[in-house]
């Protein structure tokens, strides 16, 4: 195809003939460019995963004490807390029970202490430290050995004339290497449940079940308070059910002894308590 371009002007005119430049070719795409190749600039910052705890002109010192005095290699642990991240420290205490951590920073610490496997310190230490600060922190430890048990009865409260299921969670408290204490259900042992209030109708003593659970069928003589104990390898322990109940309120007889694992309530698997003794 030819075109005419027809031009005028006050002197003449004239035509130009321009040719046609043929079929435009398509330009479009949908392909990604890869801008992989292409350096960018960097961009200045710092990354930071833990808080320095020093060097700097502040101190901590102190004393480690327990339920038979000075302790003596117990672990000092010592956060120095920056936002949602800390900076830590592990320090050792001394055969009089004495600890040190020099040239530290200022700021907000956090401390507590135990040493495994029966002393701890659950509560920790919180403060604001000063730049040039030296403070003294005596820490004290407690005894988490032994056992602790956790009763529960259904129904709660239990009815005078009525049966109840009594549950007694038997665990062996201990502090692990961390500091921390937990409770392992004790399995296998004999529990020997004794008292004032209740009528025994289940054999006694009893042994606590792979979940370190002991049960009794029981039933409550009187209105108000009960006074039971459980003894564990020698040692006794209070047990705390509610007080029995007015029988003119209460309900129906709860499952056997044979059901009443699955379809009454129970002490948590696995808990303990930590009340300091």
């Amino acid at each position: 195809m030819t075109v005419l371009l027809v031009l005028s002007a006050c002197s003449g005119s004239g035509v130009i003939k321009i040719k046609d430049p043929g079929p435009v070719p398509d330009l479009t795409t949908t392909t990604a460019i890869d801008f992989s190749a292409i350096g960018l600039k960097g961009v200045s910052s710092r990354t930071t995963t833990s808080v320095p705890l020093g060097p700097g002109g502040a101190t901590l010192r102190g004393t480690v004490t327990g339920p038979d005095g000075a302790v003596e290699g117990a672990t000092v642990h010592v956060e120095r807390l920056v936002g949602p991240t800390a900076g830590a420290a592990d320090v050792a205490t001394a055969a009089d029970g004495t600890w040190t951590l020099p040239a530290i920073l200022g700021g907000r610490y956090r401390v507590r202490t135990w040493k495994a496997p029966e002393l701890a310190l659950t509560k920790p230490e919180i403060f604001f430290l000063e730049a040039r600060e030296t403070k003294k922190l005596d820490l004290r430890v407690d005894r988490y050995s032994g056992g602790s048990v956790t009763a529960s009865i259904a129904p709660d409260p239990p009815v005078v004339g009525q049966p109840a299921n009594l549950f007694v969670l038997v665990s062996a408290r201990t502090v692990d290497l961390g500091g921390v204490v937990r409770g392992t259900p004790a399995a296998g042992v004999t529990v020997d449940l004794s008292g004032t209030g209740f009528q025994l109708e289940s054999p006694n003593p009893t042994t606590t079940d792979s979940n370190g659970v002991a049960q009794w069928r029981v039933r409550c003589t009187t209105v108000g308070a009960t006074s039971l104990s459980v003894t564990v390898t020698g040692t006794s322990f209070p047990v705390t059910v509610p007080a029995c109940a007015d029988s003119s309120a209460g309900p129906s007889e709860p499952p056997t002894t044979a059901d009443a694992t699955t379809t009454t309530s129970r002490p948590t698997r696995g808990s303990t308590s930590t009340t300091r003794r």
